[in-house]
């Protein structure tokens, strides 16, 4: 039996002495595959009889007057660069929706909280001076926002959200009960 690496050695000979066979003819073939030929000669447009109008492009713009010479005309085209999906809070409250709902959270002012035979409940003031009541579970605020707890001095108001990564999140807002006015 032969020693193993002059099999491998005879081996290698091998692949070298058949890469030196081909080698000329594909060195051959890649060089007119890469070899640059000229561009055909682009014709220009025949020009316009005397009393005709330029002639007019697919899209509606004139032809440029030069071959590589390009003139973009946007009138009738949307702008590329505009929102394509419209943001739907556009500021203004939504009507069907209840007036706690329709209100800001920074808006709300607390001005009691009540313990009673059903837990607490709290009283807050929307800043057109109306008072509602609030209890665990009522809804607050544009994002969906719900009371999650009364304490003696604050509410808890918890708002879920889905973040840019695609997690679901949740916001917790404290709102304070405020001091008596003319209290030191």
């Amino acid at each position: 039996m032969a020693d193993p690496s002059i099999r491998i050695w005879s081996v290698y000979a091998g692949l070298i002495m058949a890469w030196l066979a081909v080698a000329p003819a594909a060195a051959a073939d890649v060089a007119s595959i890469t070899t640059p030929t000229a561009p055909a000669p682009v014709s220009a447009p025949p020009p316009p009889l005397p009393g005709q109008a330029p002639p007019e492009n697919v899209l509606g713009g004139s032809v440029a007057s030069m071959p590589g010479e390009y003139s973009y005309n946007p009138s009738g085209r949307r702008d590329p660069f505009s929102v394509v999906l419209k943001d739907s809070k556009t500021g203004e409250p939504n009507q069907s929706l209840p007036p706690l709902q329709q209100l800001s959270l920074t808006e709300l002012n607390v001005i009691g909280i009540v313990w009673g035979g059903f837990g607490y409940s709290a009283m807050v003031q929307a800043p057109d001076g109306k008072g509602y009541t609030v209890r665990q579970g009522t809804r607050v605020g544009p994002n969906g926002g719900a009371v999650s707890s009364i304490t003696e001095n604050a509410i808890v108001v918890q708002e879920r959200f889905t973040d840019v990564y695609g997690n679901k999140q949740v916001r917790e807002y404290v709102k304070l009960l405020h001091a008596k006015e003319g209290s030191e």
